[in-house]
């Protein structure tokens, strides 16, 4: 099998280089040159799509073209043997015209829009065999007469990458029934995946796709105007669209394996909103307890940062501080906190939640689980959002994930996980199966529970490093602790370099010559602990007599 598959994959890679060569020697050259070849295979191109059509629908009505065809040579054929004078065959082709005039009006259509014809019999196609297919995947209803009904396919629109068929429920199905037959019809359709949205009650759109997977895409600087937290761009939908994430007002719950992308999502929104944080609209905080080696890179957008689980806990009480000020400035004017400078949208970012939440001490453990509770209970109103990346969807490590409403899954090694982490929505975003190679797709489940296929753009180092020199935040945070600044770095060089040039020190010795230290200050001794006084020993008793034997 391995041997068979390396074999296509070599006469796949000749191919596409041929093709580019013949391209490149032929439509792509330049000048003139170039314009003939494009101009003749827009004529050739045009030429066998009439012939096609024109073939495709003499194959499927060959009695009328026979009887054409007969009736056409039989009025030759009488006019040959009774040679009589004049036209012998305007007659016989007008005839074989007329028999042929809806083939040559369908190769006229597929000529002039080929798209428009492939478009128009592919539905066809697919409307004729839904029946089958629906009785097939066990949505149809057998009659006594042993008729089968199936529910009724009303149309059909094509988007890029996608099929969307247009379902109607029966009487007494529901959507679940649908939702439970999507997979098979998927795979029966032989389609790469599938979405479903809810038009109207019993009414279903089932996008079945095209395309195995979602180009990468690379970020671009972001811009003030598209910085909006109500509807941030971070990517590309299956269909080509631009996808926007909400995130005010939600609470955002990004899970996926090693290598599945969760840096594309979480610069997607530290970056994407990067313009805004500069003006004072928004401020993020971030938790990275991997010493950084996430955020560091993009510090100077962040107000507040920790990368110990200790610094970690006094960025949570400080926001917790602010929602609770909140409180009290918003009751009963406003049920939603809209960000103005001076008054921004507080943005928790968490690189890895479990290590705040899993695999820290039992202290820091019970003291952060009490604190995110509060921000994801009460925070979304208050205008304190968080966004929590995290690799274990267990219990252990994400036993908050039912407070936050919005789920972004990425590619997880099982559908156990999947389960954990969307629940009923597993079924129509089956993240187990999205490929290891391609990295920041993601399905994006939203509080009405939908979900939607989608890849985020991927964000380069130096893209990250020139967002956060361009809209570093008003105070951007300090080097948490543990860490240099390199104003401190260089400090520190200097003193180590300053010190190398010390002479050494001597020390006297009692046992010996003295000799040089290797510290300039001799080691101080620690205090000796006071002894507690001794209880006075009791006497001795008197010495016993000698025994005589």
């Amino acid at each position: 099998m391995n041997t068979l598959t390396g074999l296509r994959a070599r006469l796949a890679a000749r191919v596409t280089s041929a093709r580019v060569a013949v391209r490149a020697s032929t439509v792509g050259r330049p000048g003139w040159s170039g314009r003939t070849w494009r101009v003749l295979a827009w004529i050739t191109y045009r030429a066998w799509m009439f012939t096609r059509a024109l073939t495709v629908w003499m194959g499927k009505h060959f009695l009328p073209v026979l009887l054409g065809l007969a009736l056409a040579f039989g009025w030759w054929g009488i006019l040959a043997l009774a040679d009589l004078p004049g036209d012998r065959t305007t007659g016989p082709v007008l005839l074989a015209l007329v028999f042929l005039s809806p083939g040559l009006v369908h190769g006229l259509w597929a000529a002039i829009t080929p798209y428009g014809y492939k478009v128009r019999m592919h539905g066809r196609k697919m409307i004729a065999s839904w029946p089958a297919v629906a009785a097939a995947c066990g949505i149809g209803e057998r009659q006594p007469g042993g008729e089968v009904i199936v529910p009724r396919l009303s149309k059909i629109r094509y988007e890029t990458g996608a099929t969307v068929l247009r379902l109607h429920t029966m009487a007494g199905q529901t959507l679940e029934t649908l939702y439970r037959a999507a997979p098979a019809i998927t795979t029966t359709y032989k389609a790469h995946g599938f979405s479903t949205t809810t038009v109207a009650p019993g009414v279903l759109d089932l996008g079945l796709f095209t395309t195995d997977r979602i180009a990468s895409r690379t970020a671009v600087l972001p811009r003030l105007e598209a910085a909006t937290p109500d509807g941030l761009a971070v990517g590309r939908t299956r269909s080509g669209q631009v996808a926007q994430l909400k995130i005010r007002g939600t609470h955002t719950l990004v899970v996926g394996a090693t290598g599945a992308g969760k840096g594309s999502v979480l610069w997607s929104v530290v970056g994407g909103l990067a313009p805004a944080a500069h003006t004072g609209l928004v401020e993020f905080s971030g938790l990275d307890l991997k010493g950084g080696i996430e955020l560091e890179m993009g510090r100077a957008l962040f107000t507040r940062i920790a990368y110990e689980s200790t610094d970690a806990l006094r960025v949570l009480r400080e926001l917790v501080a602010i929602m609770d000020r909140r409180k009290e400035t918003m009751r009963g004017k406003s049920r939603l906190h809209e960000p103005i400078p001076g008054d921004p949208l507080h943005v928790l970012v968490v690189d890895e939640l479990a290590d705040l939440m899993a695999y820290a001490d039992f202290e820091t453990r019970r003291e952060a689980d009490r604190l995110m509770s509060k921000l994801l209970t009460q925070g979304r109103a208050l205008g304190v959002i968080v966004v929590s990346c995290v690799q274990n969807p267990r219990q252990e490590a994400v036993g908050q994930r039912n407070l936050y409403p919005t789920k972004i899954a990425l590619r997880l090694d099982s559908d156990i996980e999947t389960d954990m982490v969307l629940g009923p929505a597993m079924a129509l975003a089956p993240a187990h199966t999205i490929l290891e190679s391609d990295p920041g797709t993601a399905y994006l489940v939203r509080e009405d529970g939908s979900p939607e296929l989608m890849r985020f753009d991927y964000w380069p180092d130096d893209l990250i490093r020139e967002v956060a020199l361009r809209f570093a935040a008003p105070r951007p945070a300090r080097a948490p602790s543990g860490l240099l600044s390199p104003s401190d770095a260089e400090a520190v060089a200097a003193w180590t370099n300053a010190g190398r040039s010390l002479h050494t020190v001597a020390v006297p010795n009692d046992n010996g010559p003295s000799k040089a230290s290797d510290n300039a200050t001799p080691r101080q001794r620690k205090p000796r602990k006071a002894r507690a006084p001794r209880s006075p020993r009791p006497a001795a008793p008197a010495a016993s007599e000698e025994v005589q034997s």
